[in-house]
């Protein structure tokens, strides 16, 4: 099948969540279909980052938008356009022209966020696929609640545009698909929208057993973000505090590109250093003793509570951060809505005491383990779960598992079909493509009880 698949972002490197969501699709469909990435961007990537996805067997298309244009499309919410800003902001006629004829020599065209959805073909053919990965309504209307002044009225405004935009293209009887079936919740017609999960890599999240600091506490992710922004002021300002009165030598490290300016600002106080330019997460994070994830705001699918847990690193985290995942609170992860709460731990009341650092609780009890299926089952000397025991062999080969023991792609060429055949051949494999990273991802962190 020949896919056009558009994308806002360019997905190398796969720093962001869309970036590594695209990416991973890309790798795992290119053996399969004849794919043609068209990525609509205002800057073109470096040479090096084009050909590294052209390595994964993907044709590339760059389509330059240009920032000149941005003003004259914003411009037009003015004049009672009712797309969100961010449609808006990507919307150019030039751009529209050069797709419309990528499209035309494609069986299905794949558009990865709502801002890309505006350049999907108006009539029946080809098929289109919408990736919306989070309701993005959803995430605008809880920073709305949060962020303050004019940005907070336009977060409210722009959370109303775009769940109009993304009810109507459900109403449009297009195929649409999310990262978690929290995600389903805002829209209309939510029983026609697709769950498409993420997954790990586990050869890049390999789980790290040994060589743990004493309390080093980590948070990672895009901290130019809003939500992440929100949480690390959180966690510096009311949950830090509270950690070092129990563990005096607690420290926490803030990890990730683009920080913001408040972000910056908090590298300044006692504890806590931020770490922007790292080559790579998955050290950090091996490095840490609890990843912490106090999201308040925010959308979808969490990939870094995802990550820390295939590295091995309990995770601690709000009721936000894991609405996402299907997880067994207390035995897979630590849950705390605030600082002084108590970390919820499920049926396991005792363990929650004896957790290292929890947001919650915050250092009640001594360092000692942090049991949990998901998160790898790590100790303070590393010799197996509390209430689990050692991991065995035939655990430990499943967490040295590679992508290459999946099952071989079939031929990339195939019958033709019709249009709605192949949209629901393409959904198919892309599910199959992630139930079995689940599989292999809940094979991998299930130690015995």
């Amino acid at each position: 099948m020949k896919v056009l698949f558009l994308v806002t972002r360019f997905p190398v490197p796969p720093w962001r969540g869309d970036q590594l969501r695209a990416y991973h699709h890309l790798r795992l469909l290119a053996p399969r279909h004849e794919i043609t990435c068209a990525a609509l961007v205002t800057r073109p990537p470096p040479a090096e980052a084009v050909r590294a996805l052209a390595a994964l067997g993907v044709r590339v298309e760059v389509v330059r938008l240009g920032l000149a244009g941005a003003v004259p499309s914003l411009a037009r919410a003015l004049v009672g356009d009712p797309r969100p800003l961010q449609v808006l902001l990507y919307a150019r006629r030039r751009a529209r022209a050069r797709v419309a004829a990528l499209a035309a020599r494609a069986d299905l065209v794949h558009a990865q966020l709502v801002r890309a959805a505006t350049y999907l073909p108006a009539g029946p053919r080809p098929a289109a696929v919408v990736d919306l990965v989070d309701a993005l309504s959803a995430s605008f209307a809880r920073r709305a609640a949060r962020q303050r002044g004019l940005l907070g009225l336009i977060a409210a405004g722009e959370a109303a545009r775009l769940l109009r935009y993304e009810n109507e293209l459900v109403r449009r009887g297009l195929t649409c698909l999310v990262v978690a079936e929290s995600e389903r919740a805002p829209l209309e017609g939510r029983e026609a929208v697709r769950v498409v999960p993420n997954g790990v890599d586990l050869a890049a999240f390999a789980y790290v057993e040994d060589g743990r600091p004493a309390a080093r506490l980590v948070f990672a992710g895009n901290l130019g973000y809003f939500p992440n922004v929100d949480a690390a002021t959180f966690l510096v300002r009311d949950v830090l505090p509270r950690v070092r009165a129990a563990v005096p030598g607690a420290e926490l490290r803030l990890v990730g590109a683009r920080p913001a300016r408040r972000v910056r600002a908090l590298a300044g106080a006692a504890g806590v250093s931020l770490a922007a330019s790292v080559p790579a997460i998955a050290p950090e994070l091996a490095a840490a003793t609890v990843a912490v994830v106090p999201l308040r705001a925010g959308s979808g699918l969490q990939n870094k509570v995802l990550e820390a847990m295939a590295a091995g690193t309990p995770v601690v985290a709000t009721p936000r951060a894991v609405a996402g995942l299907a997880l067994g609170t207390g035995e897979e992860v630590l849950v705390a809505a605030r600082p002084g709460a108590g970390a919820h731990p499920g049926a396991g009341g005792a363990r929650a005491g004896r957790a290292a650092l929890p947001l919650g609780g915050l250092g009640r009890g001594r360092r000692g383990s942090v049991a949990g299926r998901g998160g790898g089952c790590v100790r303070s000397d590393a010799r197996g779960c509390r209430g689990g025991g050692a991991l065995r062999p035939t655990q430990r080969q499943l967490l040295s598992s590679r992508p290459s023991s999946c099952p071989r792609p079939p031929p990339r060429h195939c019958p033709a079909t019709s249009p709605a055949d192949r949209v629901a051949r393409l959904d198919s494999e892309v599910v199959d493509l992630a139930r079995r990273t689940r599989a292999l991802h809940k094979s991998r962190f299930c130690a015995s009880k």
